[in-house]
């Protein structure tokens, strides 16, 4: 470490005793602090929205720049999603973004994705919502800027669970939770957004983190989720006037599951469950990630988790097709650009009078040429054209 290029940074609450003391310690004696760290605003304070605003201004400044470049839509497709979306990931990683400066930044995409600027208002044919569904859903798989910001976060939260003994978590621990484990820990009155952004994180991790068993000491049975793809992963018997708490309590003196306690305790579903569970040969219950096999925490399959419970209940919208005919389209062996328009017209996404008369543009639906009235999927399909 270069100790003539380093600096250091103190609270109000040191004295100058206590400052000296330091700088002699380290042998740093310059006392600063940078705008920025690596990217990342040093110093952010309750108003986040301004220590943030460089995000959605630095993506509008990319999109400006191919403004001017005639690209199809599959080519702006390529480039959102390859650059203007990877800029805030580092930040995202590091704290939750205000859902404002989430929102500039999808306005800035969606109005390059149909109209080829930043800023210019084009009409947005599908909801943003719908855009982010996956392909062979009908969207076209952008990312929800929130949904990904707090699965970036999630990675910090599962190595404080996994990671107990890093100078991360030992640190935060004994400022936040040092009585208590990361999961049922509080927000303080004047926590520091870092700990607000990991606090966020635990939405997604209590629907996805799991216990695998092995001698069941640390596994509560009511509280904890330790039966993997069974309803909520926990038992649905209720546990009130139950004597046993522990997963510990199931198991005979041979470390194998008590099936007659099992059967006479739990419903027979949740006892079937339960049976079926592997018991692990290692010492300890650990945290697994129950959406993947090998039970380590990743961004993609977190997203997919958060993206799913927020679509639960939706019906399908009318006037869609199925997912088998959004696979087939998506594999055609033909020119990205060609699948992109095929995709919109499928969804009716062309500027035709019919459509816009829908959408209380035009007067009147017919065709001018041919007076016809056709849905425009039916004439691209059919082959038929006004002459």
């Amino acid at each position: 470490m270069n100790r003539e290029k380093s600096a250091i940074f103190f609270s109000n609450n040191c004295t100058d005793e206590m400052k000296k003391v330091v700088r002699n310690e380290l042998n740093i004696q310059k006392e600063s602090l940078a705008e920025k760290y690596l990217g990342l605003p040093t110093n952010v304070g309750r108003q986040i929205i301004d220590s943030f605003q460089f995000i959605p201004t630095k993506v509008k400044g990319l999109i400006g720049d191919w403004s001017g470049r005639e690209a199809s839509c599959a080519g702006r497709e390529v480039l959102l999603k390859t650059v203007a979306q990877a800029v805030p990931t580092y930040s995202m990683s590091c704290f939750l973004l205000p859902v404002n400066t989430c929102k500039k930044m999808r306005t800035a995409i969606a109005n390059y994705w149909w109209g080829s600027s930043a800023d210019n208002r084009h009409i947005h044919w599908q909801s943003w919502d719908r855009l982010t569904q996956p392909k062979y859903k009908g969207g076209m798989g952008f990312r929800d800027l929130r949904l990904f910001n707090v699965a970036m976060l999630g990675k910090q939260g599962w190595r404080l669970i996994t990671k107990p003994e890093s100078l991360c978590a030992r640190v935060l621990k004994g400022r936040y939770f040092h009585e208590t484990n990361f999961m049922e820990a509080t927000r303080k009155k004047h926590a520091s957004q870092t700990w607000r952004a990991a606090l966020a994180a635990r939405d997604v991790l209590q629907h996805g983190l799991i216990k695998r068993i092995s001698d069941g000491e640390s596994t509560n049975i009511w509280r904890d989720r330790w039966l993997p793809k069974h309803i909520t992963g926990k038992p649905i018997t209720p546990g009130d006037g139950q004597e046993l708490h522990r997963v510990s309590e199931l198991m005979t003196a041979s470390g194998q599951w008590n099936e007659d306690l099992i059967r006479e305790i739990f419903f027979p579903v949740d006892a079937e469950a339960i049976l079926q569970l592997p018991i692990r040969p290692r010492d300890g219950d650990v945290w697994a990630w129950e959406p993947k096999r090998h039970g380590i925490y990743s961004v993609r399959s977190a997203y997919k988790l958060l993206d799913k419970r927020r679509r639960q209940g939706e019906e399908d919208q009318p006037n869609t097709s199925s997912d088998g005919v959004w696979r087939m389209i998506w594999k055609l062996e033909v020119p990205p650009k060609v699948r992109v328009f095929w995709w919109r017209v499928l969804h009716e996404f062309l500027p035709a009078r019919q459509v816009l008369c829908r959408r209380h543009i035009e007067p009147i639906a017919n065709c001018e040429v041919c007076g016809g009235n056709r849905r425009i999927s039916q004439t691209c399909f059919d082959g038929m054209y006004c002459g």
